[in-house]
């Protein structure tokens, strides 16, 4: 019985393999991907990050889902969505295969441990991509907040020294492409938006949905607001950065604040017993004595 599972399983893991491999070259032959990519290449749009809104022109809803999460990680390129689906279905193979040997060989005579075990793998294997990419989320979004107040001052001096908006963008990422590396390349992303022929409304758009943080979705809002409405630029900037700012602060006193109930559970846990241990050890030790004393 178990060598049939055996060779089920190489089997399956054979087949899904190859039907990968053949399912993401067929990807590549589609028409509409051909055709964007001619048209890609004619714009000579060199930078992978600039073909982001041109790919999201054949995705599914879905897809373009799965891209804007997959951009708020950084990967932006025209094959990030199928190369993460590709590494969740091969990742499952692989765990799913990997945990049934492994429990094969150590309850051979366990089917139900055999298929438990692979099981397992296969979700484990699922679900690699998804942390991975949910954690690289989370490290660039905790850059980009902490860099966004510096940027929204130095946007400030430029503006008031006369430099339009875009200047002031394209001179800001220059300056601060060694300090804040993340938020300077999205900084340079929307001017080459802009020099592409996109409005520079669409442009503050796609930043803030390609980072999904407030900070720069309020920065876009009161961009667009400011160029509609003829209020000045640098007022605008002036009290936005404030506010984040304080947001910012607020946010600090916040996290301080947890501090004290996230000690708790290792000061419980960890660190009481020893204590009791070091306190109460002796005098338990004493008492134990003089009661075996006693009984004699």
């Amino acid at each position: 019985m178990e060598i049939y599972i055996i060779s089920v399983s190489v089997f399956l893991a054979f087949f899904f393999f190859v039907f990968g491999v053949l399912y993401f070259l067929s990807r590549r032959k589609d028409p509409v991907r051909r055709r964007l990519k001619d048209l890609k290449e004619g714009e000579d749009i060199k930078d992978k990050d600039a073909k982001l809104s041109l790919t999201l022109l054949s995705d599914t809803e879905q897809a373009k889902g799965t891209r804007i999460w997959l951009a708020q990680a950084g990967y932006r390129g025209p094959s990030s969505v199928s190369n993460y689906y590709g590494a969740r279905f091969l990742l499952a193979v692989v765990f799913g295969a990997l945990g049934g040997l492994v429990s094969f060989y150590l309850h051979p005579q366990s089917t139900e441990i055999i298929a438990l075990s692979g099981f397992l793998g296969l979700l484990i294997g699922v679900y690699i991509p998804t942390f991975w990419v949910a954690e690289k989320i989370r490290r660039r979004t905790m850059e980009m907040r902490l860099s966004v107040p510096s940027m929204l001052d130095l946007l400030v001096v430029c503006v008031e020294a006369g430099l339009s908006l875009n200047a002031a963008f394209q001179r800001i990422a220059e300056d601060t492409k060694d300090t804040h590396r993340i938020l300077s390349h999205e900084l340079q992303l929307v001017n080459k938006e802009i020099l592409l022929g996109k409005s520079r409304a669409d442009a503050l758009r796609n930043l803030a949905r390609r980072t999904g943080i407030d900070e720069l979705r309020s920065l876009a809002v009161m961009l667009i607001q400011a160029d509609k409405l003829g209020v000045s630029i640098a007022d605008s900037l002036r009290v936005l950065a404030d506010s984040l700012r304080i947001k910012r602060m607020q946010r600090a006193q916040e996290a301080a604040h947890k501090v004290s109930v996230k000690l708790v559970f290792p000061l419980v846990f960890l660190i009481f017993p020893e204590l009791l241990v070091i306190i109460l050890g002796p005098a338990a030790i004493s008492i134990f004595k003089a009661l075996s004393e006693m009984t004699k």
